[in-house]
């Protein structure tokens, strides 16, 4: 009886599924590992903020090798970058039901800019962790700093467009022109206050957002009050 291997690379099947095995194994060790490092680097982070965070950090954090971190991510620079979009992530799942003014400002305000922001709510990290991106000048060309500011565009725009679903009995370009001055105007209400907030400023961000929240109802129906009389 001949031994020759069948045609066609005569692999062993149960080899070959040892091996499938194998490899969804490593899938899901390299992706446990990578979201090990992302929640370890945003704990850091909101600690310790984006100068005082080290990859040596990040492997102490995560309790894993620092090789297994440079595995994943080459610097702290694409380290950030990650960890930006993953809050970016979350931060769309939370304001994708809102709708309103009212919802959007107390979700931004009350608890996207409070002092309290915890590696629990990658949301509201995202905006105390982009506070030295905003503001620090010689960080022009870091890659994080760069994407911070693509996001909050892209945040800008998502807002917008949320918000212009609220003002249906008016004329799209009037209603788009609404959207863009509400959403202006709270992210820029949100920035203060997170810079407030961490600042140590007792602040009662709640109130607050509810008293941001009555003054721009009050200038969109003064806006569609002028429009309609128009």
């Amino acid at each position: 009886m001949s031994n020759a291997r069948p045609i066609g690379g005569g692999c062993d099947p149960g080899a070959q599924g040892g091996t499938k095995v194998a490899r969804r194994n490593e899938h899901h060790t390299s992706a446990a590992s990578k979201r090990a490092i992302l929640e370890a680097v945003l704990e850091r982070a909101l600690e310790a903020g984006y100068e005082g965070t080290t990859m040596a950090d990040v492997a102490r954090a995560s309790k894993l090798p620092i090789g297994s971190v440079y595995w994943h991510f080459q610097n702290k620079e694409q380290l950030f970058v990650e960890l930006l979009d993953y809050c970016f992530d979350v931060w769309q799942q939370t304001h994708s039901t809102i709708t309103d003014v009212r919802g959007f400002l107390r979700r931004t305000i009350g608890s996207s800019a409070a002092a309290s922001a915890t590696s629990a709510d990658p949301a509201a990290a995202f905006w105390s962790i982009g506070l030295v991106f905003a503001f620090e000048r010689r960080l022009t060309d870091n890659l994080a700093r760069q994407r911070y500011l693509g996001i909050r565009e892209e945040m800008f725009q998502f807002v917008v467009t949320r918000l212009q679903g609220a003002f249906p009995e008016a004329p799209e370009e009037v209603a788009a022109e609404l959207a863009r001055d509400l959403a202006t105007l709270g992210r820029a209400l949100t920035d203060g206050f997170r810079a407030a907030a961490a600042a140590g400023d007792e602040v009662d961000l709640a109130r607050y957002a509810d008293l941001a929240a009555d003054a721009l109802e009050s200038l969109v129906s003064a806006r569609l009050k002028e429009y309609s009389n128009a």
